[in-house]
């Protein structure tokens, strides 16, 4: 019966969780066995401390009141367990560092949280533990190519990677621009556009302009007639006559 019971538990093995209270810090692990659904939590710092608690078959049908559920019910409630803790929606309830027995409380907010007692592990114990979770990282690893953190890669890898294929774009050789290489930008690209469409459309007018014509060859007509007035060409230009002067031995 302890196997039918946990067997709907298996979404809620090998979580990991991080809860912070106050200016503490926990790490938070979540394992089950055919036995029970077991929670290991330990707090960083230099005294390395970790506590345990466990629900076997008997305090999950205490939690359903004592009355064997279907697989349906114990499949949704490992399923909201299992949000509970991947939400971080956790607590620990009124701990000080001097306790030595802690709650963990599965989402403080809700109408009917529900609370875990958590005991604390010798040193040997938490040693042991810490040295167990640091294996199951290793073994972890070993698919990875020992990679600790396989989503991310080295940042001095990325940066050799993104100068080779920078590199690789280059040309082999150097070669001067000419004008005609020479990006434009886009703004004097169409200024550039605008002036010879106007220097354009300016030809054409004066093309078809008889003004252009009368200013550049100035008509016949616009010529002051022979003999008239330069200063006013209307009047004749007036003649002078030489003035003779006697002679004094007549």
């Amino acid at each position: 019966m302890s196997t039918d019971v946990l067997s709907h538990f298996g979404v809620l093995d090998e979580l990991i969780q991080v809860i912070y209270q106050g200016f503490d810090r926990f790490v938070l692990l979540s394992q089950v066995t055919e036995s029970a659904w077991s929670i290991y939590l330990g707090l960083k710092g230099p005294e390395g401390r970790w506590w345990r608690g466990s629900w076997s078959t008997k305090d999950i049908l205490n939690i359903t009141n004592g009355v064997q559920p279907s697989s349906q019910v114990l499949e949704n409630f490992a399923e909201k367990l299992r949000t509970t803790f991947v939400n971080g929606d956790l607590a620990i309830r009124e701990w000080t560092e001097k306790d030595s027995d802690i709650d963990l409380t599965f989402g403080p907010t809700a109408k009917r949280p529900l609370h875990m007692a958590l005991k604390e592990l010798s040193a040997a114990e938490a040693a042991s533990q810490a040295t167990a979770l640091f294996i199951d990282i290793a073994l972890q690893a070993q698919s990875r190519k020992c990679q600790l953190n396989p989503l991310f890669a080295p940042r001095n890898v990325v940066a050799e990677s993104s100068h080779a294929n920078s590199a690789s774009t280059l040309p082999s050789k150097r070669t001067p621009l000419g004008l005609s290489q020479v990006p434009v930008p886009a703004v004097n690209q169409a200024a550039e556009r605008k002036i010879k469409a106007l220097e354009a459309e300016l030809a054409r007018s004066k093309e078809k302009s008889p003004l252009g014509d009368a200013i550049s060859k100035p008509s016949a007509s616009s010529r002051p007639p022979k003999g008239a007035s330069l200063a006013n060409p209307n009047k004749k230009a007036r003649k002078y006559q030489a003035l003779e002067f006697e002679s004094d031995e007549d």
